[in-house]
C-alpha cells in the first residue's frame, strides 16, 4: 500500500480539490477510509466489493483486487425502513408478517445490486480502467450482461469500453453489518435473536454465490458474510475489532461504535469482551423534539461566545443555511454547554430563568429559557438559535439523552469490571463510526458519556467497520484473524449482569461519577 499513502482516497492524486469519489467518501458511513500502516493486500485478479449494511444506511466500496485501489463508492438508505426504523421492528416483521423476511431480503438485495452497478459505472468512467491494470483480470464478471445493457443509454463508446473489459468482473463481495441485517440478507429468520437469550441464528462465516441470494448483477460473485460476535454484536463490530488489531499489539484497548445499538469491545491482554448497549435513537436525532440526522440544516456544533456575564450561545449548521433541527453531536455539545453554564443540573433538570440566574448562568442564556403551555401543562425549553428559525432543546430531550448516555457508559463500565481495570489504565479508546468521528470529546466527557482520561488516549477513527470489511476482502489473512476473533471474544449480555441496573441508574447523572 506504500504508493497509495498521502493521496486522495478517491482518484489517488496527491493533490485533489474533491473528485466525485472523494465527495462520496464524506457520507456518514464513509469517513476516514484508511488502512492500518502494517496492512498488506494479497493480490488477486478482477474487482471486489465490500459492503457495510447498517439499519439506516448501506455503504459499498469497489476495489481493484490487484493493487487495493479504490475504484468506486456508493452509499444510500436501507430500503427496509418501510418495515420499521429499528432492528426490533425489522425482526418482528421478519417473524410475524407474511413473506416479511423474503420481501426485506429482496429489497436489500436489489439495493446492493444497484449500488454495485453504480460503482462499476464509476470505475469504467475513469480513465484508469482503460489501462492495462484491469485487463489482467481473468475471471468472467458478475453481471457482465447487465453492464452491456447500459450501452443503449451510455452510447456506443461506453458499450465498447464495457465489452472490452468484461473479463475484469466482480469476483468476490464481503459483507458486514449488525446481526439482524446479516441474517435478513441471508434469508435467515431471526428466531433465536428475537428472543432471550438473544443468540445469533448463524455463527460462522457464510460463503455463497450471489445468485443463491437472489442477486442479478452480482449473481456470479462469491459472497462472504462475516460472522457475528454474539447477540446483537454483529459482523460490523468484528470488522472494527479486526481493523484495530492490525495496529494494536498486547495492550488495553476499547472500541465504541455509538448508535441506536451501541457496540463496545474491550481487549486487555488475553481477555476479550463485547456487548451491545440499547442506547435508543436520541444520538441519531430520534426521540428528540427537533432532532434529525446529520444533514443540511442540522446543528452539529454548539459553543459559547463572549465574556461572562454577557456570554451567548453560537451554533454551527451543516450546509451553512438556517437551522431546522439538531443532530447527535449538537445535542451532546448543547447538553454539555448548558450543564457547565448552570442552565441544567446534574440530574438533567432544566432550570427556570430565575433558577438559572441564582445558579450563576450568564444572563443571555437565562433569557433563552422559555415556558411553553401545551394542553394546560407547562413545558420548559431552551432556544438554541434566533427566533426567525427557532430550534429548541426541551426538558424531555435532555431526559432522552440521559438514557442514551447511561446505556453506553454503563456498557463500558461493565466490560471494564470483567477485566478488573479502570478506564484510566487503558492505552486507547477508539470511537468508531461517523458519529464517533464528529462528536466533541470534551462534551462527551462533560456529560459522562466517556470516562475522564487523558485526551490523547481517545482516537476518533471513523468508519472502522467499512475499513475492516475492505481488509477482509483484500486479505485472506485479515479475514482469518477476524474469524478467530469472533470465537475468542466473549459476548456479555448486559441484561444478565447483576450490576447493570444500579450502574445504569448511577450514570443517569450528567457529568458521570
Amino acid at each position: 500500500m506504500t504508493g497509495l499513502k498521502n493521496r486522495c482516497p478517491g482518484c489517488k492524486r496527491i493533490s485533489c480539490s474533491g473528485c466525485g469519489i472523494f465527495q462520496k467518501l464524506k457520507t456518514n458511513k464513509q469517513v476516514k477510509i484508511q488502512f492500518p500502516e502494517s496492512f498488506q493486500i494479497e493480490q488477486d485478479a478482477g474487482m471486489g466489493i465490500s459492503f457495510d449494511v447498517g439499519t439506516t444506511t448501506v455503504a459499498g466500496m469497489l476495489w481493484d483486487l490487484k493493487d487495493g485501489s479504490l475504484l468506486g463508492v456508493e452509499a444510500g438508505a436501507n430500503p427496509q425502513a418501510a418495515f420499521g426504523a429499528d432492528v426490533i421492528s425489522r425482526m418482528q416483521a421478519a417473524m410475524e408478517k407474511e413473506d416479511g423476511l423474503k420481501r426485506m431480503q429482496a429489497l436489500l438485495v436489489k439495493k446492493l445490486d444497484e449500488m454495485a452497478q453504480g460503482m462499476v459505472e464509476q470505475a469504467y468512467a475513469k480513465e484508469r480502467l482503460c489501462g492495462e491494470e484491469i485487463s489482467s483480470a481473468q475471471d468472467r464478471p458478475a453481471g457482465s450482461g447487465l453492464c452491456e445493457m447500459q450501452g443503449s443509454k451510455g452510447g456506443h463508446a461506453k458499450k465498447q469500453k464495457i465489452e472490452r473489459k468484461k473479463n475484469a468482473g466482480i469476483k468476490k463481495v464481503t459483507v458486514v453489518g449488525n446481526t439482524a441485517m446479516c441474517e435478513i440478507l441471508l434469508g435467515i429468520k431471526p428466531a433465536k435473536l428475537a428472543r432471550a437469550p438473544f443468540v445469533p441464528d448463524y455463527e460462522n462465516t457464510v460463503r455463497m454465490e450471489g445468485k443463491k441470494l437472489g442477486f442479478q448483477f452480482l449473481q456470479d460473485a462469491a459472497f462472504i458474510v462475516l460472522p457475528p460476535i454474539g447477540g446483537y454484536v454483529g459482523a460490523d463490530a468484528l470488522a472494527v475489532y479486526g481493523c484495530i488489531k492490525q495496529t494494536e499489539r498486547n495492550c488495553g484497548i476499547m472500541a465504541v461504535d455509538i448508535g441506536t445499538n451501541g457496540e463496545i469491545i474491550l481487549e486487555c491482554g488475553e481477555e476479550r469482551y463485547a456487548c451491545s448497549a440499547a442506547a435508543g435513537p436520541a444520538l441519531e436525532g430520534g426521540a428528540i423534539s427537533q432532532g434529525m440526522r446529520a444533514a443540511p440544516g442540522a446543528i452539529d456544533l454548539i459553543s459559547l461566545n463572549g465574556n461572562f456575564p454577557m456570554q451567548d450561545i453560537v451554533c454551527r449548521v451543516i450546509g451553512g443555511g438556517p437551522a431546522v433541527g439538531i443532530c447527535g453531536s449538537g445535542l451532546i455539545d448543547g447538553a454539555a454547554l448548558l450543564l457547565r453554564a448552570h442552565v441544567i443540573d446534574e440530574t438533567g433538570y432544566l432550570r427556570s430563568r430565575e433558577e438559572a440566574r441564582r445558579a450563576g448562568a450568564p444572563e443571555k442564556l437565562c433569557r433563552r429559557i422559555e415556558e411553553k403551555s401545551v394542553s394546560k401543562l407547562s413545558k420548559r425549553r431552551f432556544l438554541l438559535t434566533d427566533e426567525k428559525s427557532p430550534v429548541y432543546l426541551e426538558a424531555e430531550d435532555v431526559r432522552q439523552l440521559q438514557l442514551s448516555v447511561s446505556a453506553i457508559r454503563s456498557g463500558m463500565e461493565i466490560l471494564l469490571r470483567k477485566v478488573n481495570r479502570k478506564a484510566s489504565r487503558l492505552d486507547r479508546i477508539y470511537l468508531a463510526g461517523a458519529f464517533g468521528c464528529y462528536i466533541g470529546i470534551e462534551s462527551g466527557i462533560a456529560i459522562g458519556l466517556f470516562p475522564d482520561v487523558p485526551r490523547e488516549k481517545y482516537v476518533q477513527a471513523g468508519n472502522l467497520a467499512g475499513t475492516g470489511a475492505a481488509m477482509a476482502l483484500l486479505s485472506k489473512k485479515a479475514m482469518e484473524k477476524m474469524e478467530r476473533g469472533s470465537r475468542e471474544i466473549i459476548h456479555v449480555e448486559l441484561a444478565k449482569e447483576s450490576a447493570f441496573r444500579d450502574m445504569f441508574l448511577e450514570h443517569m447523572s450528567l457529568g458521570g461519577l
